[in-house]
């Protein structure tokens, strides 16, 4: 069924993959730029072959025949990816505060993000997607790891997500927020919106990967997290969810539960291959280390945490990453976020900027180095340093100098979503309008829910 929407949805309906030939018949030489990779930091100056959606050669004679996109004078770099974020909260910025100054994570959730969530509609739903899509592919992102919450619109809600990233042309990895905050009736339908995307996804019928998501420990019984483990162990697949973003979790586990958080974890089973730990912030180090060790990634949000006056993460490693949880689709202004905080932290743990980086980019199986065989996911950087750039440096123009207003072309699978600052598939003036009349909506409906 077509799912309504002021414009065309083209992947709502469920759609079978074309199961025939993969016949590579395009061929793009981009050509004449300095090639990034952020870690390993590694630098110099190549032209790449792409055919169809892949990188064929870096470096060598092309071919002469073939199309060439000049970037001359620019940084080419593998494209971002936001490791962790809420589409759903696109429309946010500016909106009217509640009736009193959330003070604690727990006041923020009750009194701005839970009541944003339940004034959401399938219409909102898709917008909220489409502008936050639009927002990271400008931002030089060509991959999103989405969370999503509408528990008043919850039936078909991450097809109206997949079809927002269809037409924006970016990808994404999808789950819907399991909680136990509302109700059994809504946990039910958030299960069963897991397992339908997941199911499609099987089937080939999307482009897009899925996870089985949760909101927070904090907002699950445990019948719950049995169904949520169950549902991963069925399809593979890892758990999109907020652990320890605060002390919250561990004090629900203690005092209502009557055990540890680290035990709560255990029963769930998060520690395994492809799940999203996002925050993490009040996890012991061996927590974490047993996470990443089962092939978890800890996705941190720095700006998050200074919104919401929570700590940083203090732990280091290659499957740490960024992500945005909401603000937007930025993540060099979260490497920024990343860098300071950390500096100003004398941990050490600046330096691993460009690993975050590198390190969501290998969470959504995109390309985190430039070399033949890789997907073609590129950012092209209009990025002049009045300091020399070198790769011993490169981690310093990152967290300082660099941001996604260089961004000039972003390209995913091999086709431009964004070609000199402009939106390939949309009309930026059309989506704003748009934007703006959705949120002006929004925020009146949130007002029945405060």
């Amino acid at each position: 069924m077509m799912l309504p929407s002021e414009t065309t949805l083209r992947s709502a309906a469920p759609s079978v993959a074309d199961p025939g030939p993969k016949i590579i018949v395009e061929q793009l030489v981009i050509a004449g730029g300095t090639l990034v990779d952020m870690h390993p930091p590694r630098m110099g100056p190549a032209d790449i072959l792409i055919e169809g959606d892949t990188i064929v050669r870096v470096g060598g004679p092309m071919p002469e025949t073939a199309p060439r996109v000049d970037a001359s004078g620019c940084f080419v770099t593998p494209a971002f990816v936001v490791a962790h974020t809420h589409l759903y909260m696109t429309l946010a910025t500016g909106m009217p505060p509640p009736p009193s100054t959330p003070r604690t994570l727990a006041d923020h959730l009750q009194w701005v993000w839970w009541t944003l969530d339940k004034a959401l509609d399938d219409d909102l739903v898709h917008t909220s997607a489409l502008v936050g899509a639009a927002a990271a592919a400008k931002a030089g992102a060509a991959f999103v790891v989405d969370l999503h919450s509408s528990p008043r619109a919850i039936d078909g809600s991450l097809d109206r997500i997949e079809a927002a990233l269809e037409e924006v042309g970016v990808r994404g990895i999808l789950a819907y927020e399991t909680s136990d905050r509302e109700g059994r009736g809504r946990r039910d339908a958030a299960l069963k919106e897991n397992r339908r995307f997941l199911e499609k996804v099987r089937a080939g019928q999307t482009k897009h990967r899925a996870l089985a998501g949760a909101h927070a420990m904090m907002s699950l019984n445990d019948d719950t997290l049995d169904a949520l483990r169950e549902l991963a162990d069925q399809f593979a697949v890892g758990i999109h969810m907020h652990v320890a973003e605060d002390a919250t979790d561990q004090m629900d586990a203690e005092r209502n539960r009557k055990t540890t958080l680290e035990k709560r974890i255990e029963h769930l089973g998060i520690a395994r291959a492809g799940s999203v730990v996002a925050h993490g912030n009040q996890l012991a180090a061996a927590q974490i280390d047993a996470l990443m060790s089962a092939g978890a990634t800890i996705v941190t949000n720095p700006r998050s945490n200074m919104i919401h006056g929570l700590a940083r993460l203090g732990a280091g490693g290659a499957r740490i990453a960024l992500g945005t949880d909401g603000i937007d689709g930025d993540v060099l202004a979260e490497a920024h976020a990343h860098y300071l905080r950390h500096s100003e932290a004398r941990d050490n743990l600046a330096r691993e900027t460009g690993m975050r980086i590198a390190a969501g980019q290998e969470l959504a199986g995109s390309t985190s180095r430039i070399v033949p065989g890789a997907r073609a996911n590129l950012t092209i950087l209009d990025y002049q340093p009045v300091t020399p750039m070198t790769p011993s440096n490169l981690v310093d123009h990152v967290g300082r100098a660099l941001s996604s207003a260089h961004v000039r072309d972003t390209m995913v699978d091999g086709r431009f979503v964004v070609r000199e600052k402009k939106l390939v598939s949309l009309d930026e003036r059309e989506l704003v309008l748009r934007a703006r009349s959705a949120a002006s909506r929004l925020w009146e409906r949130m007002q029945g829910y405060h």
